[in-house]
């Protein structure tokens, strides 16, 4: 009788807590358009924040103002926990693969950053351009018997966005409030690709490859008969990246839903 007891006491504190836990996130981010999602996204826990980052990106422009609002504590920290193989500018240890993510997204005005260039095709410059694959190739290479060792490479990148933070951060700002009336994803993947930027034709690329999010009305149709042609001549480029992306583009078609 005690035994059943007790559960019922677990369950019901347990419940309480839950309860509390809600409440306490409608309050703290109450000013929110969807709180729960930045709750996540601003979180430590990197098993959250991807999956708030994916689902504010899914829901399109009406995150975006949630997203701009962060920026009012561009100061606010919050160290990855749970990363395992990710591998980002905070990051001390690579274990030979993992998911390359090249913000310094422990500060959460930076990881803003990164899911706002992810859905606009921006590039704001809060990317710390420290990370290539090629790179890590090439390090895997040299220290390979240490890495057979201890199954993994130590690692310590440098970062210098957070200096230039409050400039970024307002060049962001000023073009939302210049495009926020307008802005549509299909039109900002065309604005991107006829972009000279190379990181937004990149990530414009990217996003017809493999989808970060849906975006409506992109077809393989609508590609031909608007960007297929920018393309080719993009395809003519002597960034060796950039036009094996854009085989790949060409060959395999657009891919259109995440």
């Amino acid at each position: 009788m005690k035994y059943i007891l007790l559960i019922v006491m677990l369950a019901f504190t347990f419940n309480g807590f839950t309860q509390s836990n809600d409440a306490k996130v409608k309050t703290t981010y109450s000013e929110f358009k969807y709180p729960q999602l930045i709750a996540d996204f601003t979180s430590t826990d990197w098993g959250k924040v991807y999956k708030a980052k994916d689902s504010l990106l899914q829901i399109g422009a009406s995150a975006i103002p949630d997203l701009i609002k962060l920026f009012d504590n561009p100061k606010s920290f919050a160290k990855l926990e749970g990363t395992a193989d990710l591998i980002y500018p905070g990051a001390t240890e690579f274990w030979g693969h993992g998911w390359i993510v090249d913000y310094d997204i422990d500060w959460i005005a930076i990881r803003v950053g990164w899911a706002l260039e992810d859905l606009t095709f921006q590039n704001f410059g809060f990317s710390e351009n420290v990370i290539t694959e090629r790179e890590l190739m090439n390090l895997h290479k040299k220290d390979y018997a240490k890495y057979i060792e201890t199954g993994k490479h130590d690692i310590s990148f440098q970062k210098q966005k957070f200096n230039e933070l409050d400039q970024i951060i307002e060049k962001a700002k000023r073009w939302w409030r210049k495009n926020q009336k307008h802005w549509t994803p299909l039109q900002a993947l065309k604005d991107a690709v006829f972009s000279n930027d190379l990181e937004r034709q990149m990530n414009a690329i990217h996003q017809m490859r493999f989808p970060n999010y849906t975006i409506k009305d992109l077809t393989q149709e609508w590609f031909d008969k608007n960007l297929k042609k920018r393309i080719e001549e993009l395809n003519k480029s002597r960034n060796e990246d950039l036009v094996l992306q854009i085989e790949y583009l060409l060959r395999d078609g657009v891919s259109s839903e995440k």
